[in-house]
């Protein structure tokens, strides 16, 4: 195929939402309990739940007699907010009217010697797309097409990839930010922790951020529940190269050498482990393998770990005394965004292990069993059985891996002669993959060996001008989606109601 160039939407002209006003009107954050004020100015209501971030907030959205959004509030009855919406949420009214936004579906063509976009219907586009993917299946199998997905629409896409006949379904933001804890956990509890994490941060008395910055990743309910714990008296111990927020509001500030985490938490548990701090009836009671552990952190002492993390032996004795005296209403957090140093299993699996020790699993101010519901899934016949994924392109690796790895799957779309496929077709949902994949380079020579590369998108952004096709997406405030079933303290569901388009 030809080389397939870079393609900048924006200059192209082809139209934008039509809208009037400014944004800035619009998009206030909320944390007032009534909504009589705007049933009387004659609002209507919509419920909702965000999809800026994982958190996925329940809200109610307003639209006035023009059809018009004039506010995004939280949903009082949601534990995942309390009524209240970051900034973050309130944006997402900015996303709905956002100038920029991709409103038609695009196709590669070639005009006067030179690639770029030109416009057209959803039945085009789509029949394009179809006729490409059956080519495809014919010519290397079904198995050699992949999807990269964020957000809600990823459980639509998967259905269809798995119905055409490929399991190579990945979202780069897990093994990003918490694909290495889930596993880690996993490895610990037998279960991951999922979104959000069920920290009990709430009633806890000691609560250690290592790696982890509440406050600035707005993690919705975990920031509210820690100024919450702050003001009953909670302690706070941060470890952090940086002063930031979290480590203003602490007791104990560890600024430690960045990629030493590992060091620390292996002093730690030493300490907790050999001073006899530990919960010993738990420990008997619901782990084995505790003698192991014991004599693995012999030899790593807070002096040992001092000439690696540059903190103070006397500190890492005392915050690790602090952690033990409130056990068990204790977390030591385990983070997102965890993928740094390339050890980042073992490093979580080591908190993991800590909060085993401190008898913080299932704890009041520890990690609560959170309640869930199950939906009933939309029934649908049987998918056809894939006869390989992308796994096999690598024999014998990443054996812990229990999603697609993101960056496995793109390097698996450049030929090899080992490989006696590779991948062929890409469908991009939602995640700027030049961004989001950690080799910029190998990105662009796997998309460069691609036959089809379909992206669906709120926005033009770098990965929609390597695309074959560009298929406009609706913001989470335009559409009906699968119902939110998170777990929690309690069982609560959120539904989603698609506004009206402005007339």
């Amino acid at each position: 195929m030809r080389r397939r160039k870079f393609i900048k939407i924006s200059s192209l002209g082809l139209g934008s939402v039509a809208v009037s006003g400014s944004i800035l009107n619009w998009a206030l954050a909320s944390s007032e309990t009534d909504d009589t004020l705007y049933r009387e100015e004659g609002l209507e209501r919509y419920p909702t739940y965000c999809e800026v971030c994982f958190w996925k907030c329940a809200g109610w959205t307003y639209k006035d007699e023009e059809g018009k959004i004039k506010k995004v509030t939280g949903n009082h009855d949601d534990p995942h907010c309390n009524g209240r919406f970051c900034p973050r949420g309130t944006g997402g009214v900015g996303m709905y009217y956002d100038e920029d936004r991709l409103t038609s579906p695009l196709i590669r063509v070639e005009k006067n010697g030179e690639q770029t976009f030109r416009k057209a219907s959803w039945d085009e586009a789509l029949s394009y797309i179809a006729d490409k993917m059956k080519m495809l299946a014919k010519e290397h199998g079904p198995e050699c097409a992949a999807l990269f997905s964020h957000g809600s629409g990823g459980k639509f896409l998967s259905n269809l990839l798995k119905a055409y006949g490929s399991k190579n379904i990945s979202a780069p933001s897990y093994a990003q930010c918490r694909g290495p804890r889930e596993v880690a956990f996993a490895a610990t509890f037998g279960t991951v922790l999922g979104s959000p994490e069920p920290t009990d941060i709430r009633d806890t008395q000691c609560l250690v951020l290592i790696g982890s910055h509440i406050g600035e990743n707005m993690h919705n309910g975990q920031v509210q529940e820690m100024s919450d714990a702050i003001d009953k008296g909670a302690s706070i111990i941060t470890v952090d190269p940086r002063y930031s927020t979290a480590a203003s509001k602490s007791k104990y500030w560890l600024p430690i050498k960045p990629a030493t985490d590992l060091a620390l938490l292996l002093a730690w548990t030493h300490e907790i482990i050999y001073n006899e701090w530990y919960d010993k009836d738990y420990i008997d009671k619901y782990t084995f393998g505790f003698e192991q552990l014991k004599q693995h952190v012999k030899s790593y002492t807070p002096e040992w770990a001092y000439g690696i993390t540059t903190i103070e032996p006397d500190v890492i004795r005392k915050s690790a005394k602090e952690m033990a005296d409130a056990a068990p209403a204790v977390i030591v957090h385990p983070g997102r965004h965890v993928t740094w140093y390339g050890d980042d299993t073992q490093r979580i699996r080591a908190v993991a292990i800590l909060n085993a020790i401190l008898g913080s699993w299932g704890r009041r101010g520890g990690f609560y069993r959170g309640e869930g519901i199950s939906i009933p899934k939309y029934p649908h016949p049987e998918y056809p059985k894939v006869k390989k994924d992308w796994r096999d392109a690598f024999p014998g690796k990443f054996k812990l891996a229990d999603l697609a790895l993101s960056s496995g799957v793109c390097e698996a779309s450049i030929p090899s002669a080992s490989r006696d496929c590779s991948i062929k077709a890409w469908i991009v949902n939602g995640t700027n993959l030049i961004e989001t994949l950690p080799d910029r380079q190998k990105t662009l020579s796997a998309i460069e060996n691609l036959d089809l590369m379909v992206v669906i998108d709120t926005m033009p952004m770098e990965i929609t001008g390597y695309a074959d096709v560009v298929l406009p997406e609706c913001t989470y405030l335009e559409r009906y989606a699968t119902i939110r079933t998170s777990r929690h303290r309690e069982t609560k569901i959120a539904l989603r109601r698609h506004i009206e388009p402005t007339k």
